[in-house]
């Protein structure tokens, strides 16, 4: 890592994360990169128990425990309250639910915060799975075969003609009242996906959507992560293969190497200044080997939960740059390193163990794997803290389930 590259660089200007999450280390990467340039940062944070949150780079964390009663009206109210305490900050959004709150406010808040103009549906839009395939689709973007089907008649008309197995996913995950009881569901058989489809105990599922699922012998999984500009140029690309993923085929890297893949840029590149999109991006592909082509899975229009996966020569990183252009300084060009490995490390162990028991993975072939790893998204030299509460979380996690388990034996 060179940081002594922005030497020249005021790093100044307050930067909030939104939000600090429970048991994720999805805030602590943010507050890290920039931290460790001298920018003050600060964070929001649900409750103070947050491990991220215990980072030497947090200045300050601001606590809002959302219920699901609380209005995004609220949420506003209380970003503005922090702002005004901060000053005029860059927003670090890692969360759909407040990228999606910043868009759709995006006049009110750009008062408070540095941030383009922008489109109030767009990153709503591309959150919701079903309206981002309909994007896809409008663009020419490869993406696999998908319905959102509103009658259990639609489900079994499409389930005639589709290749299986199928993911059952919710198109809108932030909806709490119409999403699935699972996030993600693959299904293998016809009979498989209407006994899901009943299992939700509706008639009706106007948040659910269908997918093939693409998968087999020569399946690939890559990830772009970008920066655009306010004129929708991208400024910073990079693009990396999911060595694992948390969880196991169908979740984010726990573990990921940078790979460059320039099919994978030039489509990302392509689809997102179309569109019109501006800020931070992560991208997820997976490449189907039945036609050659790289399928576009997700769009999070935010700050991805794996971008310190990927770090140029000379230190620079999606967060890096939005903070330097959000801040009028110039983004400087930078190269990302391939072979460079990035570890979750709890949830990786969690996915190897699923590896195991399946025989997809040996220990040798598991050792193997971890060479190269450069960073990690909770143990850092310089920042202890998190990863030691973390993992004292779930040891303490574990205690209280073999406590449980012989209890309910003595009983």
């Amino acid at each position: 890592m060179k940081d002594h590259a922005f030497k020249d660089f005021d790093f100044s200007t307050p930067s909030l994360v939104l939000k600090c999450v429970e048991d994720s280390h999805i805030g602590l990467g943010p507050a890290r990169s920039l931290g460790r340039l001298g920018a003050p940062v600060y964070g929001i944070g649900g409750s103070p128990n947050i491990p991220s949150t215990s980072s030497r780079y947090f200045k300050k964390t601001f606590i809002q425990e959302l219920k699901s009663t609380t209005s995004e009206e609220e949420i506003v109210d209380f970003i503005i309250t922090v702002a005004k305490k901060i000053g005029k900050a860059v927003p670090l959004l890692t969360v759909d639910t407040f990228a999606c709150i910043f868009a759709r406010y995006n006049q009110t808040l750009r008062e408070f915060f540095l941030m383009p103009e922008m489109d109030p549906d767009m990153v709503p839009r591309l959150s919701n799975k079903w309206e981002m395939q309909l994007l896809a689709e409008k663009y020419d973007v490869p993406t696999a075969r998908a319905i959102a089907p509103k009658t259990k008649s639609e489900v079994e008309e499409f389930s005639k003609t589709a290749r299986f197995p199928l993911l059952v996913k919710a198109s809108e995950w932030t909806d709490i009242e119409t999403r699935p009881t699972d996030r993600m569901v693959i299904v293998h058989s016809p009979e498989e996906l209407i006994k899901q489809c009943i299992g939700y105990q509706r008639e009706e599922w106007p948040n659910v959507m269908l997918q093939e699922y693409i998968g087999g012998q020569g399946t690939q999984d890559w990830i772009f992560n970008g920066y655009f500009d306010e004129h929708s140029n991208c400024l910073i690309a990079f693009s990396g293969k999911k060595v694992r993923q948390a969880p196991v085929r169908t979740g984010y890297a726990s573990l990921g190497e940078c790979s460059k893949n320039e099919v994978v840029e030039s489509i990302s590149k392509k689809f997102l200044h179309k569109i019109g999109y501006k800020g931070p991006v992560d991208i997820d592909f997976r490449f189907d080997p039945r036609d050659g082509l790289y399928k576009i899975l997700d769009v999070n229009g935010r700050i991805g939960a794996s971008f310190r996966l990927f770090v140029g020569e000379n230190g620079l990183d999606v967060v890096r740059a939005m903070y330097l252009d959000r801040t009028g300084q110039g983004v400087p060009s930078d190269k990302q390193i391939d072979g460079r490995k990035w570890i979750v490390e709890d949830r990786d162990f969690r996915s190897s163990y699923t590896y195991f028991r399946e025989n997809s993975l040996s220990i040798r072939e598991w050792l193997k794997s971890l060479f190269g790893v450069q960073e990690a998204a909770w143990f850092a030299c310089d920042d202890p803290k998190p990863f030691l509460i973390q993992f004292f979380h779930i040891f303490v996690k574990k205690v209280k389930i073999m406590i449980g388990m012989g209890y309910r034996i003595l009983s």
